[in-house]
Order: structure tokens, then sequence, then C-alpha cells
């Protein structure tokens, strides 16, 4: 029978890579920054929630800010005069036997994750929105269509971005390592909406 599948409203998960190695500075800069981690739900995390914001982290924020731009042209295509404003930027620190539970990020628009350290076989778990499935199918096998969870694996180096209302999480650590993230949340910081319709909205964020 021949028919046609076509996909609507695609999730945008946009996947770079930093491009180079870690500088000896920067990695100082990460464990430093990781001394007296604070405990998580089943991981830790940094003190400091503007680790971006450090002029050490001046190059990878550069990279980093480079790759929101490309993600707000492709993805929103938008006319207005705005950007994506890193807002927050913390360390994640995860050892044997921990995880990262699964979750969103609220007051963000778009979030990230730069890798820092992990095992070969490593990522990050993203999840369908369940809330609205009235049903209960066994399925055969995953598919694109119906499958409640995507793995992306990811290497030292590569940066994500994915919108922030997306639960996701990480799977816990089986090798002896110290599996080492950044994260971000950024929010439109600049001019929304448009005057003729009542909607005109001017924002400015700080980091």
């Amino acid at each position: 029978m021949q028919h046609e599948m076509m996909n609507m409203f695609a999730v945008p998960l946009y996947r770079a890579s930093l491009g180079r190695a870690f500088s000896k500075t920067e990695m100082q800069f990460f464990h430093d920054s990781l001394h007296g981690a604070v405990p998580a739900i089943s991981n830790q995390s940094s003190v400091n929630k503007r680790v971006l914001s450090s002029p050490l982290m001046k190059d990878i924020r550069h990279v980093i800010e480079g790759h929101l731009a490309q993600y707000l042209q492709t993805v929103f295509n938008t006319s207005n005069q705005v950007q994506l404003q890193i807002t927050q930027s913390w360390l994640t620190l995860a050892g044997k036997g921990q995880s990262h539970h699964v979750h969103t990020h609220p007051n963000s628009v778009v979030s990230g994750v730069l890798y820092i350290n992990l095992a070969p076989q490593d990522g990050i778990n993203f999840y369908r929105n369940e809330d609205n499935i009235w049903y209960e199918l066994t399925k055969q096998q995953d598919t694109y269509y119906n499958a409640f969870q995507y793995f992306v694996q990811s290497s030292v180096g590569d940066l994500l971005l994915f919108p922030s209302n997306v639960r996701h999480g990480v799977r816990e650590v089986t090798s002896d390592i110290q599996r080492v993230s950044l994260s971000f949340n950024t929010f439109f910081s600049g001019q929304l909406g448009r005057d003729e319709f009542s909607n005109a909205l001017s924002i400015s964020v700080k980091n």
C-alpha cells in the first residue's frame, strides 16, 4: 500500500564541537570550580552558577555564543532584534554510581551542555512528553514515532543545544571516572513581538 510519512513540528537538537582540546588553564579552572561542589539530587554541582562569566572562560563562551546565534537563526528565523543571552552556567560532577535525574530547565528558552570528561559510551537521554498519552500499547520495537527515549552518545568537547522544556537526564555512571560537564541556560534579550499587534516587548537580560 503506497503511503507517505511526514514529520511535523520537529524538536530541534543542535550538536556541534568545541573544535579543540581544553587548555591546561581551562582544566584547572574546572577543577578549582568543582572544589567544594555541593550535592545535587543524584550528582554534584559547582557553587558558582555563572562559570561562563569568568575571564578564563572567555574563549569557550565566545564559541558557545556563536552556536547560540546559529541556533537562533536556524530554529527561530526571526527578523526581531533579539539574541539568546546566557543567564546561568554551572559545572556538574558525577562519579561512579551517580547519575542526573530526569528534569527540565524552567525560566530558560534554550539550554546547553558542553562535555569536559565522560566515558567512551556515554551521553544524554531525552524523553518524550508523556503527559498527553492516554493509551498503552506493547511495542515490538522502538521507532522514531513511538519511542519515549532518545539517547545521544557524546564525546569530550561536544556541545548540545536543545529547548529547555524537553525532559532529559543522564544514566548512572558505571566507569571509574569523574564525569564533568558545563551546563547553561539562556533567555531572549532584545525586542520581541510587534507594536501593531500590541505585543511588543523589550527584554534586557544580564548574566
